[in-house]
């Protein structure tokens, strides 16, 4: 008998969601996405976030389509999280759907 998976699951991210702890991260974001069709990331409590987080948070989104599933943030990007998007390049040349999915905007 195959239990039924979940239909959405909701993760808050810790405050530090960087090479220290991206591991532990990894782990809940994709037992997640193992157990449900739909993942909703909470950023809100980040105050210190490196690039190994967006990598990860990136891998999660191909991983993600992939599997017919989806990867969604509570609420745009916005302070640390933001500021490392734009550090690390993320949105010199954003496509519309990295548009979506990061600043929850239609078109840059």
């Amino acid at each position: 008998m195959t239990q039924a998976k979940e239909a959405n699951i909701k993760i808050d991210i810790p405050a530090r969601a960087n090479i220290r702890n991206i591991a532990e991260t990894h782990t809940a974001v994709l037992a997640s996405l193992l157990e449900a069709q739909a993942v909703e990331i909470d950023l809100s409590d980040c105050n210190d976030v490196d690039l190994s987080f967006l990598q990860m948070i990136e891998s999660a989104r191909v991983y993600a389509q992939s599997a017919g599933k989806t990867v969604k943030l509570s609420s745009p990007a916005d302070g640390v999280v933001l500021e490392t998007l734009k550090r690390a390049g993320f949105l010199d040349e954003i496509t519309p759907e990295d548009a979506r999915f990061w600043l929850h905007r239609e078109e840059m």
